[in-house]
């Protein structure tokens, strides 16, 4: 029998079982010199299966231009500091959210998939995992972590809400001290007293700074309760991050939420070369960088004796989408769409029907749902209309300019991930109530720039021709 080819990656590995088929054989018989004297049987090959996709070729088209060009547009941006965008990767995906289809899934850079056929030589394949290329191999939709940056808000307002803390009003300042610190916004400015809606509209960070702060006050501080409730991060949890979508798709990576246990498992395995760092700093960043290098000390003293210990600095962070959470883009449209569609977390699915070489179909992709929102109706009442209120006249309100809000209404979240040494992370996500949207755009610069206009476009391409 003749070997078969094997998938190796992507949806060829996943659906390999139903893609491959089965070689034909034949059995004969031989004389003693090995010369062929008759046939004893021979078992007829068995044509593989097809894998029907729920990818829609014109708006996967459309996706992929809509994120080239928002990486060009990126590129002629500036960052506060004068420099152009670096604009070094990006992805962007669509989703219906009535059952979690994947409509269109793209990354970028990319590359030719027919490089594989043949067999890939060592060189060409080093160019797919080269850092300076960008790793085209790396499909940034389901693998590539970011810190969600501003689109984390709705998770903290989501939150908020169940605790009990009400729809305002709250002081939105320019800036917030805690402790011996001082959190500025970021992509805001100072709105006086507004409710939790227009905060998040805004994306008005010290609202949500004095959030977290006030749940982690709740929690016992730097002396926590037994038992702590932990609101954002377990919503963050129940949101679904922290862990894979369950896509059909292998390698995908899960994202870290830090919550507690997180900084414990952390500061255990890093302890021992911390506290030596506290002796020795670190010359070889100073040489080079002495910012970085006095930031990293400071970074290491903190944590030597107690990095264990969840801060108020910790819990601020994690309300914006800054400090150590990573989410996938994937995670983060999933968790949109479940806003969307009323609070239903479906695992993502690319296959759709399974059918053999005459169009039969052999069985069809039943729609997983992974679970629930834990959120009370009035709490998704609340946010979804929140939601709306940024593409209407907050953050994304730009972007959607012009487009027929009346009557296919758009809830959506910018997001500007600060990265320590890096440019900002570009973050745009939206929904109708068909379908979610995510684009984010690695050192691109902000969501409402950059990320914006190519989800609108995504948006102008699903309903190209809607009455």
């Amino acid at each position: 029998a003749a070997a078969g080819l094997v998938g190796r990656s992507g949806l060829e590995q996943v659906y390999d079982h139903d893609l491959r088929g089965t070689p034909g054989s034949r059995t004969v018989e031989v004389d003693v010199r090995g010369a062929v004297v008759g046939e004893i049987g021979r078992t007829a090959p068995v044509a593989g299966n097809d894998l029907v996709t729920s990818i829609d070729a014109g708006v996967q088209a459309a996706t992929e231009r809509a994120l080239a060009d928002a990486i060009t547009r990126a590129r002629t941006l500036t960052d506060p500091s004068g420099q152009p965008y670096l604009a070094d990767g990006g992805a962007a995906a669509v989703l219906d959210v009535t059952d979690g289809s994947v409509v269109a899934l793209a990354s970028a850079p990319s590359y030719d998939p027919g490089i594989w056929v043949g067999g890939i030589s060592s060189s060409a394949y080093a160019g797919l995992t080269a850092e300076e290329a960008g790793v085209p191999l790396l499909s940034r939709a389901v693998q590539g972590a970011y810190a969600p940056a501003s689109t984390f808000k709705a998770i903290t307002t989501a939150a908020a809400l169940e605790a009990g803390l009400g729809p305002g009003p709250y002081d939105c300042t320019g800036d917030l001290a805690i402790g011996d610190r001082t959190f500025r916004n970021y992509e805001s400015r100072a709105y006086g007293t507004i409710s939790l809606a227009r905060a998040l509209a805004v994306s008005c960070d010290t609202v949500f700074y004095r959030i977290a702060y006030d749940l982690w006050l709740r929690d016992g501080g730097t002396s926590p309760v037994a038992t702590p409730a932990d609101p954002v991060t377990a919503m963050a949890r129940g949101f679904g991050l922290g862990e894979p979508t369950g896509i059909d798709l292998p390698a995908e990576v899960g994202g870290r939420i830090a919550d507690r246990s997180w900084k414990q498992a952390a500061w255990e395995a890093t302890r021992e070369e911390t506290c030596i760092r506290v002796s020795t700093g670190y010359p070889e960043v100073a040489e080079t960088d002495p910012a970085r290098a006095a930031y990293l000390l400071a970074l290491a003293r903190e944590n030597c004796a107690d990095g264990w210990r969840l801060r108020a600095g910790d819990a601020v962070n994690t309300a914006i989408g800054q400090g150590d959470t990573l989410v996938t883009p994937l995670q983060m449209l999933v968790a949109y769409a479940a806003i969307a569609n009323g609070g239903t977390l479906w695992e993502p699915q690319v296959g759709q029907t399974v059918v053999d070489a005459a169009g039969q179909v052999v069985r069809e992709i039943v729609p997983a749902e992974a679970g629930r929102l834990p959120v009370t109706a009035p709490t998704l009442a609340y946010l979804r209309a929140a939601l709306h209120g940024v593409a209407r006249s907050g953050t994304g309100a730009a972007a959607f300019a012009g487009f027929p809000l009346d009557r296919i209404p758009i809830g959506a979240k910018t997001g500007s991930g600060e990265v320590f040494g890096q440019q900002s992370t570009s973050w745009f996500v939206a929904f109708s109530d068909r379908y979610a949207v995510v684009m984010t755009v690695s050192q691109g610069g902000t969501g409402g720039a950059t990320s914006g206009p190519g989800v609108r476009a995504i948006f102008d391409a699903l309903y190209a021709g809607a009455p």
